[in-house]
């Protein structure tokens, strides 16, 4: 595997764990720029990593983004 595509790989398996939390867990870390725990070691940053493409639409719905 390639340089990228390990780190795209590697991203993929985040967002999947990210994922499998409830929403009202995403929103109350993303409101309070808290990193989500992902596995042993593995934090979702959110100044970081940003905000995944799946979960945007959720947090607009919720009055969380522009």
């Amino acid at each position: 595997m390639t340089g990228n595509a390990a780190k795209r790989a590697r991203r993929m398996h985040r967002e999947d764990a990210l994922q499998e939390l409830d929403l009202g867990t995403l929103a109350q870390a993303y409101l309070a720029g808290q990193a989500v725990y992902l596995g042993p070691g593995d934090f979702w940053k959110w100044d970081s990593d940003g905000i995944p493409s799946w979960l945007v639409p959720q947090l607009e719905d919720l009055g969380f983004l522009p």
